[in-house]
């Protein structure tokens, strides 16, 4: 894939220094286009 976006983050809930949740995000964005290409050419 050529074209997208990608989009990342932590998020972390600490009490008193301690890490009680960390959550590592990731988003993926892109067009129904380029994704149809992209299938394409990793099936063949």
């Amino acid at each position: 894939m050529d074209r997208g976006v990608v989009i990342s983050g932590d998020v972390v809930i600490a009490l008193a220094g301690v890490d009680l949740i960390r959550l590592d995000l990731r988003l993926l964005l892109v067009g129904i286009q380029t994704a149809v290409e992209g299938a394409g050419e990793v099936a063949e």
